[in-house]
C-alpha cells in the first residue's frame, strides 16, 4: 500500500487475464457464409408436372363407398346391423334380411339379430344408409 503512494511501480501479474495476448493465427479467417442465398432449384416443365399428377391419380384406387344396413322399429329405435363395401352387397343384404322377416310372419318365429329377437311386425323399415 505504501509502494502506491510512493510512486515505485506496481508489479504486472503474470497469467491473469487479459495480461497475456492470445497467439496470432498465420490463417486469414474470411466472411461468414450468406443465408440469403438459396441453392438453385431446377425447374420443370408443365408436361412433366401434369404427367406426374396423373399417374399418381391412375395409380391411387378408389375408395369403396361404405353402406350401413339399419333396421328402424317402431317407436323410433334403431339397431345398426353391418357395414358393407358398396351398395350392391348393402341392398343385398337388406333383401335377405326382409326375406327372413317376411318368412318369419308365416312360421311364427322372430328372427334373432345381435342376440335379440325381433318381432317381424315391430320392424318399421329396413335402411341402406351411407356411412359418411
Amino acid at each position: 500500500m505504501y509502494e502506491c503512494a510512493s510512486g515505485a511501480a506496481m508489479p504486472v501479474a503474470g497469467g491473469l487475464i487479459g495480461a497475456v495476448d492470445p497467439p496470432l493465427s498465420p490463417e486469414s479467417v474470411g466472411p461468414a457464409p450468406s443465408n440469403f442465398e438459396a441453392p438453385p432449384i431446377p425447374l420443370r416443365s408443365f408436361e412433366t408436372i401434369m404427367a406426374e399428377r396423373t399417374a399418381t391419380a391412375a395409380a391411387a384406387p378408389i375408395p369403396a363407398e361404405t353402406r350401413r344396413v339399419v333396421i328402424r322399429l317402431f317407436g323410433g329405435e334403431r339397431l345398426e346391423l353391418a357395414d358393407y363395401d358398396g351398395r350392391d352387397a348393402a341392398v343385398a343384404a337388406a333383401r335377405a334380411l326382409m326375406t327372413r322377416f317376411s318368412t318369419a310372419e308365416t312360421t311364427g318365429e322372430w328372427p334373432e339379430l345381435e342376440g335379440r329377437f325381433i318381432r317381424p311386425g315391430a320392424v318399421a323399415s329396413i335402411d341402406v344408409l351411407s356411412s359418411e
